[in-house]
Order: C-alpha cells, then sequence, then structure tokens
C-alpha cells in the first residue's frame, strides 16, 4: 500500500514550485523570494546552498547522544525524513551533500540541552547506583525500589542524561537503603557478596565514602584523584568508621580489609575492639 506524503504549508516554497499551488499566499510567497534571490545577485551575496558536511556531523552527534531523528525534526520544525536525508538515502548511502543557509542555521543552533529540557546530568544517579551496589545491593534488585524495569536500571548507568523524575526517584531509594542490609529485603546472602565484591573490582565508592567526600552530583569531581589532607587521629577516626559501616552489612574481615586497603589482622582486631568499646590508636593501613 502506498503512503501519500502530506503536501507542504501554504505559504512555503516547495508548495508552489513543486506542487503548483496558485494560492495568493504562496504565489506572494514565491515573489518575495525571488525579489530576495534578484537583489543578493545583484549585491553578490547570493548564496543558495552550501556544503552539508558539517550539518551531518551536528546531526550524527545529536542522535549518538540519544536523540531520535523525529525528536530532532520536532525541534527543528521539519519532516523527520528531512533530516534523515542527511544522513542515508534509499540506498543506505551518504546522501544531502548541500543545504541552504537557513536550513542549515536551523539545525545546527539545535543542541542536546535543547532536546531534554526534562532531564538532567546523570553523574549523580550513576554514583548513586554503583554506592547501593557496593554494600551489596544488586542493581537488578533496586528496579521495583525505584519504580522502574529492572533492565532499566543498567542501562540508566551508561547514560549522560536521566530524567528528572528518575534520578529524584533514584535518590531517594538511596536514602532509604544506603545503610539498609539488602539480605534482609530479600537478596540471597551469596548474591549481596558477589555484587560487593564486584562493585570492589569497579572501584565504586561505598555511601559513607561519599558523605565524608561529598560532590556526589558533581560531574567535575573525580573520585580516582580525589584527596582528604587527614592527620593521623582524623585517618584512624575516618578508617574506623568505614569498617564499622562495611561490617554492619556482614562482610568477612578479608573482603573489608581488601577494600579499605587494610590489614586484615587490624581490621579484625578492630572489629573485636569496636564490639567491646574499645578505641585503637593507630591507622592500621597495609603496609
Amino acid at each position: 500500500m502506498t503512503t501519500t506524503r502530506p503536501l507542504p504549508d501554504h505559504g512555503t516554497l516547495s508548495r508552489h514550485k513543486y506542487h503548483g499551488c496558485k494560492c495568493d499566499t504562496c504565489v506572494e510567497n514565491y515573489r518575495a523570494y525571488q525579489r530576495s534571490r534578484h537583489r543578493k545577485q545583484g549585491y553578490g551575496t547570493w548564496q543558495p546552498l552550501i556544503d552539508a558536511g558539517p550539518v551531518r556531523q551536528h546531526l550524527l552527534a545529536l542522535n549518538a547522544a540519544g536523540f531520535s531523528w523525529p525528536v530532532i525534526a520536532e525541534r527543528v520544525g521539519c519532516r523527520a525524513s528531512n533530516i534523515n536525508s542527511f544522513i542515508y538515502d534509499k540506498a543506505q548511502r551518504p546522501a544531502r551533500k548541500r543545504v541552504t543557509p537557513e536550513l542549515a542555521a536551523r539545525i545546527l543552533a539545535v543542541t542536546a540541552a535543547d532536546l531534554t529540557p526534562g532531564t538532567i546530568d546523570a553523574t549523580g544517579t550513576t554514583r548513586r547506583l554503583q554506592a547501593l551496589a557496593s554494600v551489596g545491593w544488586p542493581l537488578r534488585s533496586l528496579g521495583p525500589h525505584i519504580g522502574i524495569a529492572e533492565a532499566s536500571v543498567g542501562r540508566i548507568r551508561h547514560q549522560r542524561w536521566v530524567f528528572r523524575p528518575t534520578a529524584a526517584a533514584v535518590a531517594e531509594t538511596y536514602d532509604q537503603l544506603r545503610d539498609e542490609r539488602p539480605e534482609d529485603h530479600g537478596v540471597p546472602a551469596w548474591v549481596a557478596l558477589k555484587t560487593r565484591r564486584w562493585a570492589a573490582r569497579q572501584q565504586w565508592r561505598d555511601p559513607l565514602w561519599w558523605d565524608d567526600m561529598g560532590h556526589i552530583d558533581d560531574p567535575d569531581f573525580n573520585p580516582e584523584t580525589a584527596e582528604v589532607e587527614l592527620n593521623r587521629d582524623q585517618l584512624a577516626a575516618h578508617r574506623r568508621a568505614e569498617v564499622e559501616h562495611l561490617a554492619g552489612f556482614g562482610l568477612p574481615d578479608r573482603d573489608i580489609a581488601a577494600r579499605l586497603g587494610m590489614n586484615e589482622q587490624y581490621v579484625h582486631a578492630l572489629i573485636r575492639e569496636l564490639r567491646t568499646g574499645q578505641r585503637r590508636d593507630r591507622t592500621g593501613l597495609a603496609a
């Protein structure tokens, strides 16, 4: 079955030139176009078509950022087929070598921010999911808590932008679950342990670390290079709090030691002292 495309609007150049419309609006618009063309030709400024290469690259960048051709076309104010024609023709070959300066300007003016008014940077959302994984929450298990499909949780980690309601739901879930044991909410102990070890290999920070460092929503903050100048007593208190926090999730001493870069015997002794209320004035860092 052949699909009939809708005609261009009255007053557009193509409605009169290619579809033969003789209404007053189309005729007057065509005459105005001709007057403008002749005037620019007289001044030597007539440039009917320009290279479409920059436009094509801009569209490909927007598409790679996750925006479909119809979404881009709606923002530009043209058909999706018009936008798609810059990428491929019917034989799936690069097409549309030339473009009018006006259309090029409209397309190049569209940015990712224009297309995502309801989204925000996904950095904080991703870090909260990673932090929950570091204390044993498998990413898929977080779907019901957040209110999204289980498979969607993993995809969020790879997105640059996230819808504001999703970011808010993840933040709320993070606040609710960060101090909860996954095992107390139906997550098998072996799955929680496997998740913690996997997160440790990814070097994901836990909620306590983000409490100490802050900047969880700051995309310019790099956890890999972040440093905090601590004196001996501050470092000892910091390490003690980290050990106590991780021990509360039932992690074995060796896993806590590996995660924090501490001596396993020291971790074992510190946990024993925490249970008796005693304190130890040393950092316990592994040599």
